[in-house]
């Protein structure tokens, strides 16, 4: 029985300490001129962009497709409006640092958020979730902002949400992840490669991975406010 016991805990430490062990390389990004697969109404009055959309560093050595990342959104944060919120997109930021013929099949979903005192809020039911597409190639090499268009049956929403992106596959010509100019947040964003959800801060990031959800205000026009992100980079 104490070999077995032993056994087992040896088998839980090689699957476990591989991934918590990851570690990621930072950079300044070099250029912010930003390529997009999908320019959704980003001026439009009754529209917020709800998340981290500020780009900054780069974090090599770390996007492997196949795997999730996750960003906790907040509507009071941005906008006011007085019957909800639907969203439309979901849009994460990678950098191609050479010309490429990269494609990645990817899906994004809509979840509740739950809270509990002292914690960071977690994910809860899913409330919506995109068909698959098919992004890319990525060309010119450089600054993308990787968007998934949401389904018209979005739940409208008034409350704190996450916003996923899923990748279900991989290519050979993999790009780097970005993030704002930080600090970073642990209640934020995540990552989950096949071992759960992940803060992605824990493993050195510099600031926040740069991904976002645009919201569309339901009934009369938005009203719209400087989000947190918006106003420290008045200051800098």
């Amino acid at each position: 029985m104490i070999l077995r016991a032993i056994a087992a805990v040896v088998i839980v430490l090689v699957i476990a300490v591989p991934g918590l062990a990851r570690e990621c390389e930072t950079e300044r990004l070099s250029s912010r001129q930003l390529h997009e697969t999908d320019a959704i109404g980003r001026d439009a009055d009754n529209l917020c962009q709800n998340g981290i959309q500020e780009h900054y560093w780069t974090v090599g050595d770390w996007f492997t497709g196949n795997e999730s990342y996750l960003v906790y959104c907040d509507p009071a944060e941005c906008t006011e409006c007085e019957e909800g919120w639907k969203p439309k997109s979901v849009t994460l930021a990678l950098y191609w640092d050479a010309e490429n013929s990269c494609s990645l099949r990817a899906k994004a979903s809509i979840q509740r958020a739950i809270f509990e005192a002292g914690q960071c809020p977690v994910p809860g039911a899913t409330l919506c979730v995109s068909d698959p597409i098919t992004i890319g190639p990525f060309s010119p090499a450089g600054l993308w902002a990787i968007s998934i268009p949401l389904p018209d049956s979005c739940t409208t929403l008034e409350d704190p949400f996450f916003a996923t992106i899923e990748f279900l596959d991989t290519c050979e010509e993999l790009p780097v992840l970005v993030t704002d100019r930080g600090p970073c947040d642990e209640c934020s964003t995540w990552n989950d490669w096949g071992l759960g959800w992940r803060k992605l801060c824990d493993y050195g990031f510099p600031g926040n991975l740069s991904v976002y959800t645009t919201i569309e205000c339901q009934g009369s026009t938005a009203v719209e406010r400087a989000s947190w992100s918006t106003i420290k980079g008045m200051y800098r």
